[in-house]
């Protein structure tokens, strides 16, 4: 779908919806540029050594109908710059208030598995111009599914539950698939004052191609072909967990999130990313530092394939592959963010990553955000 068929279908649903509810749109956007410090790596998903405006560049348009007697439906369409700005459909629901502190909604939704899930797009809204991906490394952030969300109070604080079940099939921009099913998700938040403490419980079984299908086949001829196996993502089970917590008096702000997930007996393995993060705003400028971690532990063994000649190919190309995957690697952001307007903000950037060799690489970044 091209950026025309995107202008006509945002005036089909606005007059469609108008005809029968009261509709509200509105819109959100980062238009950024990012550029590497070294060339041959990669930060952040940026790269290339050439200024990048595309990467983190996207427009989103959002939709909500109230269709009276506690029905109302919401849809939301995103384009982003690394897609050739075509538009996709990030949420589409429906939503039932059953009670005043009860709603259930069916359809398109995103899955809070973090802090800043439910506006994770919404740059405005946060300090950085992205959530760190050193940490935020799920392959996928929205389901077809259903939930139930509870809203109550226990004395001064205000406590927020939820449960998701669903499912996501995606292909990611480098050509890997995911197909992922079962999904459950239980989430728990609380608002007490300036504090808001969050914890997320997240289980999926799912499958992936991740572009090994000739090193799984060569081990699956060998008498060990259960490295093959475990090499392979074919219904396998994830749990994973999110333990986060905000605190913000809009003088200071404190962030720290920690979210460790487990695949037993894959490439993947176990990844145990955390990050921390201080801001202190000076009038309409917010200046903040992050510090964080990204371990990931892939869980292949292969200590029972003895040294012989005929299995060192693949041997070694499961080395390669594994080495690939194992991270240990800090990074640090600083920044500032000026809101020059009541609807928009400039931010600038620069994170240090450590590289898989164990060389540093640095990525400056910065962007326009909005809110219309």
């Amino acid at each position: 779908m091209k950026l025309s068929s995107f202008s006509c279908l945002s005036l089909g649903l606005a007059l469609s919806f108008n005809a029968a509810a009261d509709v509200q749109l509105s819109g959100f956007g980062t238009l950024s540029a990012g550029l590497l410090t070294d060339s041959d790596t990669e930060v952040r998903n940026y790269d290339e050594s050439d200024l990048n405006f595309k990467q983190g560049s996207f427009f989103a348009l959002q939709a909500y109908a109230d269709l009276n007697d506690g029905l109302s439906a919401t849809a939301q369409i995103r384009a982003r710059g690394v897609d050739d700005w075509d538009p996709e459909f990030t949420w589409a629901y429906l939503s039932y208030q059953v009670q005043d502190d009860w709603r259930v909604q069916v359809g398109r939704q995103r899955i809070p598995m973090y802090l800043y899930s439910d506006y994770l797009d919404v740059s405005y809204a946060y300090h950085w111009i992205a959530p760190p991906t050193e940490v935020y490394q799920s392959p996928f952030d929205s389901i077809d599914g259903i939930s139930t969300i509870h809203d109550f109070y226990v004395g001064d604080a205000i406590i927020n539950f939820r449960l998701y079940y669903g499912q996501e099939n995606l292909t990611r921009a480098d050509g890997a698939t995911f197909d992922i099913d079962k999904v459950f998700s239980a989430v728990a938040s609380v608002n007490y004052g300036n504090w808001t403490f969050r914890s997320t419980y997240l289980h999926f079984d799912w499958s992936a191609d991740l572009g090994l299908t000739p090193l799984v086949a060569g081990w699956q001829q060998t008498p060990f072909g259960y490295v093959g196996d475990d090499i392979a993502i074919s219904d396998d089970s994830v749990d994973g967990y999110e333990f986060g917590v905000i605190y913000d008096n809009q003088d200071w702000l404190f962030v720290a999130e920690y979210i460790p997930t487990k695949l037993d007996n894959t490439v993947v393995g176990e990844l145990e990313p955390w990050m921390v993060s201080v801001g202190k705003r000076f009038g309409t400028v917010m200046l903040h530092g992050t510090f964080g971690h990204n371990k990931t532990t892939p869980d292949v063994d292969l200590s029972a394939v003895p040294q012989i000649e005929a299995l060192a190919g693949l041997r070694a190309a499961t080395d390669a592959v594994l080495a690939s995957r194992t991270q240990d690697a800090p990074f640090y952001t600083i920044g500032a963010r000026w809101d020059f307007h009541e609807s928009a903000a400039f931010k600038a950037e620069y994170t240090n990553s450590e590289q898989l060799d164990g060389s540093d690489a640095g990525l400056f970044q910065v962007a326009l955000v909005t809110v219309f």
